[in-house]
């Protein structure tokens, strides 16, 4: 007769200590270091249905993976333990629990968006921070949100009892499932007082309490469907503490009420976009003198302009922006650099000056340690040794006098 493990997480999902005698135990054979232990029987729930894996100890070995496979349910730990009769088995019950409050808030969620937008639940997530699921609708907003909220939490206020139905195939037909079951022998429902039925291998709280409470965090769109992220009990405690701590400083840097903070940022903001636009007007007109300026006192080589300059701390963007602008002057180059945590250096030239600035940029760049490139008339990267960056700016200009420009 094929073993099969005894379920003790179906018969009891708040089961957190138990006995059980270990069958066998074998290498894993995706990690050398690990072993897979099977029991007789294990409150230990395996990784399936969306729902994760357990965690704990089995004696003195931790639980680092749960699977199931052929009907037997292996553990993954990372020693063998001593004992192998009558072992003491513990599992991570916060974790374990945290786990129930999120799948049983799914099945409520889900009916409820059912129920309220005849919409199907056609993607879970269970995840160690949220939880997510796919529904079959084409658009979401904030007031269909708010309205699955209150539907979803009231299901919870009213302590439901939450039991686990064994029905046989005739009894199944019966049944007002929202989803029909993927396994035809051994069907196992999750039932939420008359409210919701579900086929699910999972593990949940006896009542809808126990969730404690439904947020919804986000949503998306996702395809064709609408991801909806949400999270139940702690980790919604957690959410709103995060959440309400960050508030409470931002209202008192604004030195406003909390319940004034948005509208308090919305200002703020704009007032920002505002003076962005006002700095950057400033910033062209100074650039704008700045070239002139440059070009006016730049060193004369024959019918050329050369224009060098090294800029501390100025960004590489305006930087290029100056060049670009230099070189709409006939017969200019434009030797420019910054300097800062690292050099930067931008070699240019007006299209009609015989110099090649990506051949002249990588013959010099090495004095900083550089790297980069472009074309014959522009040519642009940096490096590392920033203390050599007016000996680079030298070398440059001694080879346009001496090789390429007679």
């Amino acid at each position: 007769m094929k073993m099969k493990t005894e379920k003790l997480f179906w018969k009891d999902a708040y089961l957190k200590e138990f006995k059980a005698n270990i069958v066998s135990v074998e290498p894993y054979k995706e990690d050398a270091s690990k072993f897979v232990v099977v029991l007789d029987k294990t409150a230990f729930y395996p990784e399936g249905g969306g729902q994760p894996w357990d965690r704990g100890k089995i004696g003195d070995a931790n639980v680092l993976y749960v699977y199931e496979e052929d009907e037997l349910i292996l553990h993954v730990v990372d020693k063998t333990p001593t004992d192998s009769q009558d072992i003491l088995c513990c599992i991570d019950w916060t974790r374990r629990f945290d786990f129930m409050q999120q799948h049983l808030g799914q099945h409520i969620l889900s009916s409820v968006f059912e129920k309220l937008y005849d919409t199907s639940t056609v993607g879970f997530h269970l995840g160690n921070e949220f939880v997510t699921i796919d529904i079959d609708k084409l658009s979401f907003d904030s007031h269909e949100a708010e309205a699955v909220e209150i539907s979803a939490n009231e299901i919870i206020y009213d302590n439901l009892q939450v039991r686990t139905l064994y029905p046989t195939k005739e009894e199944v037909s019966n049944l007002p499932l929202r989803k029909p079951p993927t396994v035809s022998e051994g069907i196992r429902i999750v039932e939420v007082d008359g409210y919701d039925f579900s086929p699910c291998g999972g593990t949940h709280p006896k009542k809808t309490g126990a969730v404690g409470i439904i947020k919804i965090r986000k949503w998306e769109k996702n395809k064709s469907n609408i991801r909806i992220e949400f999270v139940c009990g702690t980790r919604a405690l957690k959410d709103y503490s995060w959440k309400n701590q960050q508030i409470n400083r931002i209202t008192s840097m604004l030195s406003v009420r909390d319940c004034e903070a948005e509208d308090a940022v919305t200002r703020i903001f704009q007032e920002n976009k505002e003076l962005n636009k006002t700095v950057r007007t400033f910033k062209r007109s100074l650039m704008n003198y700045q070239v002139k300026e440059l070009y006016a006192n730049a060193d004369k080589i024959g019918n050329y302009s050369l224009v060098i300059k090294i800029f501390e701390g100025e960004d590489i963007k305006d930087i290029k922006v100056m060049a670009s602008t230099l070189v709409q002057y006939p017969n200019t180059i434009s030797l420019l650099a910054t300097k800062a945590d690292k050099a930067q250096v931008i070699f240019s030239c007006s299209k009609e000056v015989p110099v090649n600035m990506n051949q002249l940029f990588k013959e010099v760049i090495p004095l900083i340690n550089g790297k980069g490139g472009g074309n014959a008339t522009s040519a642009q990267g940096g490096g590392d040794e920033t203390y050599n960056l007016e000996g680079l700016m030298q070398a440059a200009h001694k080879k346009i006098i001496m090789e390429y420009i007679k």
